[in-house]
């Protein structure tokens, strides 16, 4: 599922905000002990990642995960400092920048697919699992005001947040309006304030 860009304010009521990582989009699926790590288009790049092999044990149950993978655990998040990395070949990963996956969704859970499920029921199930560990993290939600969401944004450095319908389904492969995304440059140009002249 993809956001829509949208101006920097919406309806305050009925949405979710979470500060959006600037990574590398993926769809984590574990199994059996297994892990295996997908791009957006369905390549795989498990092999690009090993920190993530533990994944699988961590959470003990099949699951599939949609999340960024972000450069480290600082800030703000790099997609450049990615993309080099998941080009790398095995063997000289060692010497690499180390990749976090950070988790906004849970799309499949134990046995069978829970999309159709509101993001208000989703959620819980995604912090139910606990996704939180050396080279995995999940994004916060938030109901707070967005201006208050968004000024947090701007003085971490992030890109900005996706704000998310609580009623609204997670619908594979679609850019939809019930994901609005919300860019920290935008809501600064609208809200930052007004400089004074000193020689007036």
């Amino acid at each position: 599922m993809l956001a829509a860009g949208q101006p920097a304010r919406v309806p305050p009521a009925s949405w979710a905000l979470e500060p959006k990582p600037d990574g590398w989009r993926a769809l984590v699926y574990t199994e059996d002990g297994q892990v295996e790590v997908r791009t957006r288009r369905g390549r795989s790049i498990t092999k690009q990642v090993p920190e993530l092999a533990g994944l699988a044990d961590h959470l003990g149950r099949p699951c599939v995960l949609d999340g960024e993978l972000v450069a480290g655990a600082g800030r703000p998040w790099d997609l450049y400092r990615v993309a080099p990395r998941l080009a790398r070949r095995r063997e000289h990963l060692a010497s690499a920048r180390r990749l976090t996956f950070v988790a906004f969704d849970v799309l499949w859970l134990d046995d069978g697919t829970v999309t159709a499920l509101p993001y208000a029921e989703r959620r819980p199930l995604l912090e139910g699992l606990d996704v939180a560990g050396p080279a995995w993290a999940t994004v916060g939600s938030f109901d707070e005001p967005v201006d208050e969401v968004m000024e947090a944004c701007a003085s971490l450095g992030l890109e900005g947040m996706v704000a998310k319908r609580t009623d609204s389904p997670y619908r594979p492969g679609v850019r939809s309006e019930d994901w609005l995304k919300l860019k920290t440059a935008d809501w600064r140009a609208v809200h930052a304030p007004r400089r004074i002249d000193a020689r007036r």
